[in-house]
């Protein structure tokens, strides 16, 4: 049998599913008892019948689905070894492929809504560190009953919203959030937080709970309305691809410590701006892998949050474990 380039290249993709989703098998028993995970991705796209389920599948309707990829490099911290046993990070520097990206599935979404998102494939000589982020350091909901009734809701409008205002004092804390959350001038000038938990290894053997922040070097820079009237839909991606021909973009990403008393398991729950925080090192976004065509393809493939090296472990933290098998079978829909 022959196969096109083009279809090798599809098969390899869902070989790379299967293999992901064989990650995935264990925490999904951890939240059976609640929404499974085709009704988690019917409520993201939206396509909670037979018939628009269908239809998605040929429009290849995807969460995110405005968004472009480029590359650059992560640099560990020197003294990195010092504060946590994580081999991974013993490396002088990594190659990384990032996917800039709006939340929602219009592909044609104007970008001058306040939210980003910043998704990184870290891929070493042996092992891999993803990150699925946003600007938002808090979530909308902490169990899967809550995040299926959000997204359903929300796209009934007005009437929705406010019905999650009026019942979900988890959404009414997302939705005050976000309504005080100023567009940015570029996926540069914004902080990304990873809103889940992980637990690092450290030198003598323990662990420690953690979350993921990326701290733009350039600083954040904010739109006024003046200057937000002025931009079109389109001008995120030209004007990150323009800065990194001639500066790249760097961030330098911290893992924000839990003390005792933090619920490490809720993402709903931001914890004190006076939690320790210990840097790892630095991204930097110069696109110069652009050509590459695990690059330039990468928005045909899963970011996988749980595809973790020794020495990092997912917390119990129900909406991260069902974050892979979520994006398997939103992938497996759009193949």
């Amino acid at each position: 049998m022959q196969f096109t380039n083009k279809r090798l290249t599809k098969i390899n993709q869902l070989i790379q599913a299967i293999i992901f989703s064989s990650l995935a098998l264990i925490p999904i028993s951890t939240f059976a008892a609640e929404k499974s995970i085709p009704e988690l991705v019917d409520a993201v796209n939206g396509t909670l019948d037979s018939a628009s389920r269908e239809a998605g599948k040929k429009v290849k309707l995807r969460n995110h689905a405005k968004g472009f990829c480029t590359s650059g490099t992560f640099t560990p911290a020197a003294d990195i070894k010092n504060q946590f046993n994580i081999p991974f990070l013993d490396q002088q520097q990594i190659n990384v492929t990032a996917r800039f990206s709006l939340g929602g599935t219009n592909p044609h979404a104007s970008d001058k809504g306040s939210g980003r998102f910043m998704s990184l494939k870290i891929d070493g000589d042996q092992e891999s560190l993803n990150f699925v982020t946003s600007n938002a350091q808090v979530f909308f909901a902490k169990n899967l009953e809550d995040f299926f009734i959000f997204q359903t809701k929300v796209k009934q409008g007005a009437q929705g919203k406010q019905w999650l205002i009026d019942n979900k004092p988890d959404a009414k804390t997302f939705f005050e959030y976000v309504s005080q959350r100023s567009p940015s001038a570029s996926y540069a000038n914004s902080r990304y937080f990873g809103v889940n938990s992980f637990l690092f290894n450290t030198p003598d053997n323990a662990q420690v709970a953690g979350r993921w922040i990326f701290e733009p070097v350039a600083g954040s820079a904010p739109l006024s309305k003046p200057q937000l009237d002025e931009k079109t839909d389109d001008f995120l991606q030209n004007e990150l691809l323009n800065r990194i021909d001639n500066t790249p973009a760097i961030w330098d990403l911290y893992i924000k410590l839990a003390k005792d008393t933090d619920k490490i398991n809720d993402p709903t729950i931001v914890w004190p701006e006076s939690r320790q925080r210990v840097l790892v090192g630095q991204v930097i976004i110069n696109g110069e892998r652009d050509a590459e065509t695990s690059v330039q393809q990468c928005d045909k493939s899963i970011f996988n949050p749980l595809l973790l090296p020794n020495g990092i472990t997912p917390s119990a933290d129900p909406i991260l474990n069902a974050r892979t098998p979520a994006y398997i079978e939103s992938f497996i829909r759009r193949f």
